[in-house]
């Protein structure tokens, strides 16, 4: 990853002639001095704007560059009007050299990019074909002919995806990050954190877009815990489809599956496993055993000849008279299991109702106990029977006030109330499994009474039936019982199909956990945390170097959440002095080019700084600093840095220390003669 900035050409046509400059920018420390108002930030500006860069200074639209580009030039006190501008700009990746341009008056939109790929600036000669890309459009981040989709991939970036406030993935725009390359005069060196672009917005910028140009795995790793994560809910909702299936499944028969998993387990099938069982008699009998048993039954009625009525008419008149027995017990049955289940529920409604009561009054402990551990007595008091003003006892019962025993404190409160949340949760939980056992018991008296209703009608149709006829009753008993083994192993089948259909759930389940639990288990994964520390002592050396005294240089770090330095876990800016946050500003941003130089990162090896020198920062260290930056020389990188500084003061400075300077003594932006 790398940027170079390698020449910047300013042209302006006016009335009487044409005005620019041309500012060639070699590698290392690279100074641009001149008088204030003479054009320094006018040049810095314009590279931001070549770059359509300008987003990150702010949501407006205008063109952010002053009048003598835009309106109307000052120069040796005359004044021309700007027919037409634009800015051409030369910059390099260290493989090759590209020439981008952007009208900032004229009859072409801004918003239009042409670029040449050769160095035509150096080169004028050199033939080349143009090709044009748009800027601050949408899309202008992630289409083809999108400018900063080019640029982004020329200098060697992958811009990843963020969430922005609607939880809408966006790019993570290039504007995000040039705050870290980038510091402009006006608004640039009055807070680190608060010069990103929150117009665009995404969550945690600021963080997101050191994440990047740090190539931290942060958020690599947070994006896979968030998708594991999303797995895990996903494979848990398709097992608990599953097991809600085979529950309904055998619901149908009157049966149960015991030993079924509600989440899931790593290990299919599990250690005991589950079993189909079916309700005979107030018990619980495997499904196996109920096939087994109702075919064996219909073995035996198979090999009988169906009665007639005349024969069997007696044995049917009992067995009528014994169903409807049956049948009124089974209705008595059904009515005390209703009752069974509606008081469950009412219990069930009064332990939430309680549970309810019991953590607003924890709630309301809980506070009393801040308040005392605050210091706070008036509330205490008045709970305490003692009055706050008189401090005398205060008897809210009949008993004699030696009968009442010590009551509890607050502390004992909370631990009380606690307790009490664990019972009824508990209480809670029993009830729900009360509920559930007494509902499945009503759905087999439900099933078993349909039965009985059934049993009765064939047995009056037998009754009324011809004598000759055979046993109706005979006939459907014989029906019913094939339908019910043949309902119970299609049942059984399907089921079988589900229960097998767990196991590649329960393999994808091991492997997604297995995932999780190798992911680092800190915030930043070790190599992160190895760029960190760097740049926290990168940090303090040069905060050392350029005579800090604000607070103690030891004291400050650089936080694993924020990115940002630190003091006793709260933001530097406080309690630091004006001319000591420029110095802040300084060893923060030269420390994330210096990291680069040992670790692997998305830096592109790049500083733009417009008036270092603020807050009467003094002469010693501006010229630590510039001998600092002068260092980006030895990695190939670039500093650019534009100064007002007086010329005696900055040759004394710059005297032993590598640098390019380009000196103008009036106005920057000057005619040009061919």
């Amino acid at each position: 990853m790398s940027l170079q900035i390698r020449k910047l050409s300013i042209r302006v046509s006016t009335s009487s002639g044409l005005f620019g400059v041309d500012i060639p920018f070699a590698m290392g420390l690279c100074i641009l001095h001149a008088d204030n108002t003479s054009g320094k930030s006018t040049c810095l500006q314009s590279i931001v704007f070549a770059l359509g860069l300008e987003g990150m200074l702010g949501p407006q639209r205008n063109i952010p560059l002053p009048p003598v580009v835009t309106d109307r030039l000052e120069y040796e006190g005359k004044s021309y009007k700007v027919i037409e501008s634009e800015v051409l700009l030369e910059i390099s990746n260290a493989s090759k050299t590209i020439t981008v341009r952007r009208q900032i008056k004229g009859n072409q939109d801004i918003n239009l990019i042409t670029v040449w790929e050769d160095a035509i600036l150096s080169h004028p000669n050199t033939s080349c074909v143009p090709r044009d890309y748009f800027v601050r459009l949408s899309g202008a981040a992630s289409r083809e002919r999108g400018f900063h989709y080019f640029l982004a991939r020329f200098v060697g970036w992958e811009l990843p995806k963020v969430a922005n406030y609607e939880d809408v993935e966006t790019p993570l725009y290039m504007e995000t990050l040039f705050p870290f390359l980038f510091v402009e005069q006006k608004r640039g060196w009055s807070n680190l954190r608060n010069r990103f672009p929150s117009h665009l917005k995404i969550k945690d910028l600021s963080r997101r877009a050191f994440e990047f140009l740090f190539a931290m795995d942060v958020q690599g790793i947070a994006t896979q815990k968030i998708l594991l994560n999303q797995q895990s809910t996903i494979l848990k909702s398709r097992w608990s489809n599953q097991v809600v299936e085979c529950n309904r499944l055998a619901a149908s028969i009157n049966a149960t599956i015991s030993n079924l998993p509600s989440q899931p387990i790593p290990i299919w099938p599990p250690t005991i496993q589950p079993m189909v069982l079916v309700s005979r008699n107030n018990d619980w009998i495997s499904i196996g055993q109920e096939i087994f048993d109702s075919e064996e039954h219909l073995i035996f009625l198979e090999a009988q000849e169906i009665p007639i009525i005349s024969e069997v008419s007696e044995l049917v008149n009992e067995q009528l008279q014994l169903r409807e027995e049956e049948r009124i017990n089974i209705e008595m049955q059904l009515r005390l299991k209703f009752e069974e289940i509606e008081n469950c529920r009412v219990n069930f409604g009064a332990i939430q109702s309680r549970i309810s009561s019991l953590k607003e009054e924890l709630s309301k402990h809980k506070d009393l106990q801040t308040l005392s551990k605050l210091g706070s007595v008036r509330e205490i008091q008045v709970n305490s029977g003692t009055c706050p003003t008189c401090h005398q006892h205060i008897s809210d019962s009949l008993i004699s006030s030696q009968e009442i025993s010590n009551p509890m404190t607050i502390d004992q409160n909370v631990e009380f109330i606690n307790e009490q949340l664990k019972i009824f949760k508990a209480m809670g939980q029993s009830e729900v499994q009360t509920l559930e056992h007494r509902t499945r018991q009503l759905n087999v008296i439900k099933s078993r009474a349909v039965e009985i209703r059934e049993e009765i009608r064939s047995l009056k149709t037998t009754l009324t039936s011809s004598n000759n006829s055979p046993s109706y009753f005979a006939i459907e008993e014989r029906i019913r019982l094939k339908d019910k083994i043949r309902h119970i192993k299609s049942v059984r089948e399907q089921i079988d199909i589900l229960l097998g259909s767990f196991e590649p759930l329960s393999d994808e389940w091991n492997e997604v956990q297995t995932k999780l639990h190798n992911l680092p288990k800190g915030i930043l994964p070790e190599e992160d945390i190895s760029k960190i520390r760097e740049l926290e002592h990168i940090f303090q050396q040069q905060l050392q170097a350029y005579g800090f005294n604000s607070l103690s240089i030891n004291n400050i770090k650089i936080s694993e959440y924020s990115y940002f330095p630190e003091h006793d876990g709260f933001e530097l800016s406080f309690g630091v002095s004006a001319s000591d946050y420029i110095r802040v500003i300084w060893a923060y941003l030269l420390g994330l080019i210096e990291v680069s130089r040992n670790h692997e990162t998305n830096h592109l090896g790049l500083l733009i700084l417009d008036e270092p020198r603020q807050q009467s920062a003094r002469e010693a260290s501006i010229e630590a600093f510039l001998r600092r930056a002068s260092n980006s020389l030895k990695y190939n990188q670039q500093v650019i840095v534009a100064t007002s500084e007086s010329r005696e003061v900055l040759d004394a400075h710059l005297r032993s220390i590598p640098h390019t300077l380009h000196r103008f003594d009036g106005r920057i932006i000057a005619p040009i003669y061919f």
